[in-house]
């Protein structure tokens, strides 16, 4: 019995990490209310508008505009920043060739055009998943920098 006790605790203290989550969904009611309006005001026609808090002082609101693209917005005291997601047979080839290069076993789980302070670039979200058949789990998430010509900045 004892075996099994400790058995079932090892894993549930195990299981614990592969359920946390970065970001946090949470209320409209719950946001800054300048960052709602600053949504509002920039945005007129989102739908399936959903908020994230990404840490105590960032959130972040994805959603689709009217040409049914999917979108994100990010707000901090730093300012905002808008993401622009690509979908993935339009994928740079710059992007996608780095990725194979240096970053051995990852996959692309999105790529963005991230518009900041009046700037654009590309940002790829990376990933290696590991698992078993239909149960798979991302690890070592990173986010990479590129200018828009393809050049590779850094990862994050």
């Amino acid at each position: 019995m004892k075996k099994i006790f400790a058995f079932a605790a090892a894993v549930l203290l195990c299981a614990g990490p592969l359920f946390a989550q970065k970001e946090k969904a949470v209320a409209e009611k719950e946001v800054k209310v300048n960052y709602v309006k600053d949504f509002q005001r920039q945005v007129k026609d989102a739908e399936n508008v959903a908020w994230w808090q990404v840490d105590s002082l960032t959130y972040k609101v994805t959603f689709t505009d009217a040409d049914k693209s999917r979108q994100a917005m990010v707000f901090s005291n730093k300012g905002s920043e808008t993401h622009y997601f690509i979908d993935k047979q339009y994928y740079p080839h710059a992007v996608v060739d780095t990725v194979n290069h240096m970053y051995n076993g990852y996959n692309i789980t999105d790529v963005w055009v991230r518009k900041m302070r009046g700037k654009m670039t590309y940002q790829a979200r990376i990933a290696k998943k590991s698992g078993f058949l239909w149960w798979k789990k991302e690890k070592d998430v990173k986010k990479l920098n590129f200018e828009v010509d393809g050049k590779y900045i850094n990862a994050e």
